[in-house]
């Protein structure tokens, strides 16, 4: 049984209001999917998105799609992945039959180091690049994405941590891709109690993804009627082109995600507040180092500490006694990880050392700021 703390990272979303918004808005099969998919589209202009059951499962979708595309391009399937990505990030990448090598994390930062592609991409062949915004924090794409393409390479973004991540000019991030994955998952920026998305740039992408998602069939009626190019008859909805799965997200989820978002701008400006709110009182301690959000971007996941001279591990302990969650950088550098020691590597220096030395704690929208203000005031206490 997990242990309840005085200030956790993430209480419960709220509900009021859902029973009400679900049974006037439950109607026939697929409707809520598809308002949920028009409705985060015109808000955050991902016009090509295929919802799914998981965050996961849109990296595996992400996976499938960009390896059958490959494989039909005659290339090999080889990756280069940051040191600090989610687990299944990595394990959608492998399914779908990547070979994939861990490349080092900037020096003062959580994403994929610009420098260490530019080596990787010197000494090994790759054909696609994984770039995760880890903890929501954009990644350098305005380098990173030149570096990719003039190498010939795909570009998949890992974006499940984060949302509404734009370019300088005000651009969204995905558009420097090849397909982007969100997740919904519950303490995320914007929860569907279980979902994600798998955002295409191009209509064919986006076709793929959603017959990988849709146990691989040839129909795209519920796309568009006017292209689909299944057989007619009363088997053109089981004609099945590929082998596929069923991770389409549920209508339950769906409107339940409809509901949240809702409240869009509140939660966001909320989670902005509480991440403010922490760094304006720990930003000066020369303890510990803390790092700012971008603020034309969307807010962080959470709020990341690294421990100058003591030790983390104490920290978080001591922390643990006074009722704060603290946990560690979502498991570290993969390089470290039982499931991924043996994925070829360039030492991943960067990655390991912050692991060691950092942690995070909560500042999502849930959490109430006088509790966050006294977040603030333990953690001066201890550094």
């Amino acid at each position: 049984m997990s242990k309840k703390y005085r200030y956790p990272c993430t209480r419960k979303v709220t509900i009021d209001g859902f029973a009400a918004f679900l049974e006037a808005n439950i109607a026939t099969s697929r409707q809520n999917i598809n308002d949920f998919a028009n409705e985060l589209g015109a808000r955050f202009g991902a016009g090509k998105m295929t919802l799914v059951n998981s965050g996961s499962s849109a990296n595996l979708v992400a996976a499938l799609t960009l390896a059958e595309q490959l494989k039909a391009e005659g290339r090999p399937l080889a990756a280069f992945a940051s040191a600090y990505t989610f687990p299944t990030t990595l394990s959608a990448l492998l399914m779908a039959g990547f070979s994939i090598r861990l490349l080092d994390t900037e020096a003062d930062g959580f994403n994929l180091c610009p420098l260490a592609l530019e080596k990787a991409f010197s000494r090994h062949p790759a054909t696609l690049v994984c770039v995760t915004h880890f903890l929501g924090f954009p990644a350098k794409m305005a380098v990173l994405a030149p570096i990719a393409r003039k190498n010939g390479a795909k570009i998949l973004q890992d974006a499940c941590e984060t949302m509404n991540l734009r370019t300088t000019d005000g651009k969204p991030m995905h558009t420097l891709g090849d397909m982007t994955t969100w997740s919904f998952y519950h303490p995320h920026h914007l929860s569907s109690y279980g979902g994600g998305a798998a955002i295409s740039n191009e209509t064919a992408t986006h076709e793929l993804a959603d017959s990988i998602a849709h146990w691989g069939r040839a129909c795209t009626c519920h796309i568009n009627p006017s292209t689909c190019r299944a057989p007619a008859g009363f088997s053109h909805n089981f004609t099945y082109l590929r082998p596929g799965l069923n991770v389409e997200m549920s209508e339950l989820n769906a409107c339940f995600g409809r509901f949240q978002l809702r409240q869009w701008d509140a939660m966001e400006q909320a989670r902005k507040e509480r991440y403010a709110t922490l760094y304006d009182a720990l930003s000066g301690l020369s303890g510990i180092t803390v790092y700012p959000a971008d603020e034309k971007q969307g807010s962080p996941f959470v709020f990341p500490i690294t421990c100058n001279g003591m030790d983390a591990a104490k920290a978080v302990e001591k922390l643990g006694t006074l009722g704060m969650e603290c946990r560690s950088l979502m498991g570290g550098a993969m390089t470290e990880q039982p499931a991924f020691k043996a994925l070829p590597n360039d030492g991943n220096a960067n990655a390991k050392t912050m692991a060691r030395g950092s942690f995070f704690v909560g500042i999502h929208q849930t959490l109430p700021l006088d509790d966050v203000r006294d977040m603030a005031s333990l953690l001066r206490s201890i550094f």
